[in-house]
C-alpha cells in the first residue's frame, strides 16, 4: 500500500511536468495570476460532471469541508508563486528548486507520528539531494546565468512561496479526502484559490493582450492535467504512509527538465544528469515491496 501512495505521487509528477511545460511556454504573455486563476475555474468546470454525478458531496462532513477549503487557500499561494517564477526563469531552474517541498511534507509526518525505516531514510535523503542537484549543477550558459539580471531575488521568493503553498496543499488534501473524496475535495478548493487569485488576475489582465486561443488551450489542458494530479494525491490519503505520495511528487521537477529538454531546448548539465538519477533511484527504493 505504501507502493501505491508512492504510484500515486509519480502519476502527479508526470502531469505537472506537462503542465508545467505548457505554463512556461505562455506564462509571461497571458500573465501568471491570471493563468492561475483560469487553472483553477476550468479545473472545477471539467469536475462538476463527475461530482455531481458521484452524488456524495453533500455528505462530506464539516472537518473535510473545511480543510478542502483550505487546501484551496493554500493552492492559490502555490500555484501563483509558481506560475510567476516560471514568467522569470527557465524549467531548468524553478522545477528543481521547487521539487524539494515534498520533504516538508514528510517533516509533517514525522512529527505526527511517521517512522520511515532505514531504507526509507535513505531514498528521502537521495530523493531530496538529487532535487537540489539538479538545481544547482545546471549548464554553464543556462540556469541561474539565463535569468534577468536584478529578477533572481523574485524567483527564489516566489518558487519559497509555491514550496510551502504545495507542501500545505498536500497535507491538506491527504486530509479532507477521506471524508469528502478525492475529487470533491479538488472541486471545492477550486474556487477559494479562484478568488484569491482574482485581484492579481485582473492586473495581469491590464497589463497584458488578449488571450489567444492557443492560450486557451494551453491553460484548459494544464487544468485538466492540474485536476488529475491534485485528486490523484487526495486519493493517496487513504493509504498507508500517504506521506510518500509526496516524494513520488519529487520526480516531477527531474521530469520537467527532461522535458524543456526535449521541447524547449534548455540544456541538462552532466551534474543534472546524476541528480535525475538520485531521484529515480530514490523513488524506486521508496516504493520497492519490503
Amino acid at each position: 500500500r505504501t507502493m501505491i501512495a508512492v504510484l500515486l505521487g509519480l502519476f502527479a509528477a508526470l502531469c505537472w511536468s506537462i503542465h508545467d511545460l505548457i505554463a512556461r511556454i505562455h506564462a509571461e504573455g497571458v500573465g501568471p495570476f491570471r493563468m492561475a486563476m483560469w487553472v483553477m475555474l476550468i479545473g472545477a468546470a471539467l469536475l462538476a460532471g463527475p461530482v455531481f454525478y458521484r452524488g456524495i458531496i453533500g455528505q462530506g462532513d464539516t472537518r473535510s469541508i473545511m480543510f478542502a477549503l483550505l487546501l484551496g487557500a493554500s493552492y492559490a499561494f502555490a500555484v501563483g508563486g509558481l506560475f510567476k517564477a516560471f514568467s522569470l526563469a527557465p524549467i531548468s531552474i524553478v522545477g528543481p528548486f521547487t521539487a524539494g517541498y515534498p520533504a516538508l511534507v514528510v517533516v509533517w509526518g514525522l512529527v505526527n507520528g511517521l517512522t520511515p525505516s532505514p531504507f526509507e531514510w535513505l531514498a528521502i535523503v537521495m530523493i531530496v539531494a538529487g532535487a537540489v542537484v539538479v538545481g544547482r549543477f545546471g549548464p554553464d550558459d543556462g540556469g541561474i546565468k539565463s535569468i534577468a539580471p536584478g529578477k533572481l531575488g523574485y524567483v527564489i521568493a516566489a518558487c519559497a512561496v509555491a514550496s510551502f503553498g504545495f507542501a500545505a496543499a498536500v497535507v491538506l488534501g491527504q486530509t479532507a479526502a477521506p471524508g469528502l473524496g478525492e475529487f470533491e475535495t479538488t472541486f471545492i478548493s477550486r474556487f477559494p484559490a479562484a478568488l484569491m487569485l482574482l485581484p492579481l488576475a485582473l492586473k495581469d489582465r491590464a497589463a497584458q493582450p488578449a488571450m489567444s486561443r492557443g492560450s486557451w488551450w494551453g491553460v484548459a489542458v494544464m487544468a485538466g492535467l492540474d485536476v488529475l494530479a491534485v485528486s490523484g494525491i487526495n486519493y493517496s490519503g487513504q493509504f498507508d504512509n500517504k506521506e510518500f505520495a509526496a516524494m513520488g511528487i519529487t520526480a516531477y521537477g527531474a521530469l520537467s527538465v527532461l522535458l524543456a529538454m526535449i521541447f524547449l531546448r534548455e540544456k541538462v548539465s552532466g551534474g543534472q544528469w546524476a541528480g535525475i538519477a538520485m531521484i529515480m533511484v530514490g523513488v524506486g527504493i521508496l516504493g520497492w515491496p519490503v
